[in-house]
């Protein structure tokens, strides 16, 4: 099993469609999260300069340090998860079934005492390694990026919303993989399998979203209707409460989308959205846990799914001892 497991890894290094996502991912959220430590430091920067200046010509009273936010550099991150990240796992899923359906290795494999199970677990555990290095990658890059370039001081609070974030990403881009691997697994062309996953994921992660966005009825105007209504909260929310049946078709279409859980959740931790500033990261993932389930559970079902497809598929060659 650990062998599959090695061989996982290695063919998904020596594959040149693998390496040039990751490496387009690598690259975007490198340039990003640069580019968002830079803004920081430029508004820590114009703050001191005319703290600077206001000291020089003999001022006592000094605005207030700005509420800087360094976790904003992350923001960007978020959608190129939910793009790249999303198509790395996809192939790697893809590639995990495909490779050993064209070389006609999977029944070969299938003789050597490995079990059905085994199998797909090793496939599993393979491409899960890849994702939590890459993961892990991103992080390190990510807090070295800020504490070099942002200078802003990174609280363990900080260091925390980070990781946790990071560990949404891993299971966002797992659910992919997982989704992949079942297509795959179900459908007896690779291609088609990919052509159906790319599909689903289009549909999940771009309209589905998009069909939620558009029935809001607060986001109708830039800054809110209702804002620009000059409404109170209470009154916008008894507004609201006469389209109840309204909103909960629209909240039922947006909860269908796992990238919806992952950026509700993502932006909560990096403060993106307000309102949980005060929060710890275990705090926020509390007040989260049903945007985290909605990721967590889906890839959950479909791996059950996985496995109960391929211990009954019947057209891969049976040989004694290989089940």
């Amino acid at each position: 099993m650990s062998s599959i497991v090695r061989k996982e890894i290695k063919d998904a290094l020596n594959s040149k469609l693998y390496l040039l996502i990751t490496a387009m991912l690598m690259i975007l959220v490198i340039i990003s999260v640069i580019l968002g430590a830079l803004q920081v430091k430029a508004n820590v920067d114009a703050y001191n300069q005319s703290v600077e200046f206001l000291k020089s010509i003999g001022k006592a009273e000094l605005p207030e340090a700005p509420n800087l936010n360094p976790l904003s550099a992350l923001k960007s991150y978020v959608n190129y998860i939910g793009i790249l990240g999303a198509l790395i796992a996809i192939v790697q899923g893809n590639q995990a079934i495909a490779k050993d359906k064209k070389t006609g290795t999977m029944p070969l494999i299938l003789t050597r005492h490995i079990y059905r199970d085994q199998y797909l677990s090793a496939k599993l555990i393979g491409n899960m390694v890849l994702l939590l290095i890459l993961s892990v990658s991103i992080f390190i890059i990510t807090l070295l990026s800020m504490l070099l370039i942002s200078r802003v001081p990174i609280t363990g609070d900080d260091i925390a919303r980070m990781g946790v974030f990071c560990i949404m990403s891993f299971l966002y881009m797992a659910f992919f993989l997982t989704l992949s691997l079942f297509m795959a697994v179900l459908s007896r062309s690779t291609k088609r399998a990919l052509l159906i996953t790319v599909i689903i994921w289009l549909v999940i992660s771009f309209i589905l979203p998009q069909i939620g966005d558009t029935m809001d009825l607060d986001n109708q105007l830039p800054g809110g209707f209702f804002s620009s209504m000059g409404m109170s909260k209470e009154e916008s929310q008894k507004i609201l409460d006469k389209f109840s049946m309204y909103e909960t078709i629209r909240d039922g279409i947006e909860e269908l989308s796992p990238t919806k859980h992952y950026e509700r959740v993502s932006f909560a931790l990096l403060n993106v959205k307000p309102g949980f500033e005060s929060n710890t990261a275990l705090e926020v993932s509390a007040i989260k846990w049903f945007d985290i389930a909605g990721i967590f559970a889906p890839g959950i079902m479909l791996w059950l799914g996985v496995f109960m497809v391929f211990l009954k598929r019947e057209d891969i060659n049976e040989t004694q001892g290989g089940y």
